[in-house]
């Protein structure tokens, strides 16, 4: 149970921070005080899609990602045969997330805990005891998080909070933009037609193109009938214009915004109050 850094060179690579071992111990019990704290109250997990913060008895999980995979690998084999951190170089291995490996089998489990610059304490002038005195510490020095960021098991994330996940993990894939190719391949379905094609690309900003490529990749024009989705719409609010049995996709961004919302069911309407609203909540019930 040796205590791992995820370090980000010119590849992604795990390595060993050697420790003495009464602080082995001391931190294997830190780890473990900390995921029962994150786990504490959250009996059920829920798969995240990017849409909603958990509620709080819910962690929100990922599928494991090839950065996940080189870190379970790593925690798997010999660790004492990793190649350890520069001591003497401790700025430059450009740590991104402190974890151990506990358990083994189906109960193997990285605890996993944020690694960030404010925790290197030779980048700012610090003060330690010595004897009765205080003098500046010169030695390469830095302190542990106070709660684990994540949990990786059973071939997933377990997590609580996106944003500090998304700051050791890359995870881009949950949040792709279309690019002009993508929204060039869009343009060819039978089920829509665009007035000017390049001037709708060009006033595309990274919310469009997220929504073209959600609206593409899930395939939501081949599940529903052009007249039944401009009768859906209209049941909303929204006015669809049907040509030759192509849907035209609004040249304005706010427009063509709301249309793709419409079908990424991103608009809803409150049974009581009839109400209109865009959710950035999809989550089913």
């Amino acid at each position: 149970m040796n205590l791992l850094a995820l370090c980000r060179g010119n590849t992604l690579e795990v390595k060993r921070i050697p420790v003495a071992l009464p602080l082995q111990t001391q931190l294997q019990n830190l780890f473990q005080m900390q995921e029962a704290d994150f786990r504490q109250g959250r009996p059920n997990e829920v798969a995240f899609n990017g849409e909603w913060n958990p509620d709080a008895d819910e962690m929100l999980t990922i599928a494991n990602t090839p950065e996940t995979d080189v870190m379970v690998q790593a925690s798997q084999q010999n660790v004492v045969g990793l190649q350890a951190i520069d001591t003497a170089n401790f700025e430059a291995e450009n740590i991104g997330a402190l974890f151990m490996s506990f358990g083994a089998g189906a109960q193997h489990r990285l605890l996993v805990q944020r690694f960030t610059a404010q925790q290197r304490l030779s980048r700012r002038l610090a003060i330690l005891l010595e004897g009765q005195v205080f003098r500046e510490l010169s030695e390469p020095a830095f302190t542990v998080g106070t709660k684990l960021t994540c949990i990786i098991e059973d071939g997933q994330m377990k997590f609580q909070s996106y944003s500090n996940l998304r700051m050791i993990f890359d995870l881009s894939q949950l949040y792709q933009a279309a690019t002009d190719q993508d929204i060039d391949a869009f343009s060819t379905h039978a089920a829509v037609s665009f007035d000017d094609l390049d001037l709708f690309k060009t006033n595309a900003n990274q919310t469009i193109r997220k929504l073209v490529h959600k609206v593409h990749t899930t395939g939501v024009l081949n599940n529903y009938a052009v007249n039944d989705i401009r009768d859906r719409a209209q049941a909303t609010g929204l006015n669809i214009n049907v040509v030759n049995g192509a849907i035209q996709v609004p040249q304005n961004p706010t427009e063509a915004k709301r249309f793709l919302r419409f079908l990424d069911d991103g608009l809803y309407e409150a049974p009581l109050s009839g109400l209109r609203y865009v959710t950035n909540s999809k989550r089913a019930i």
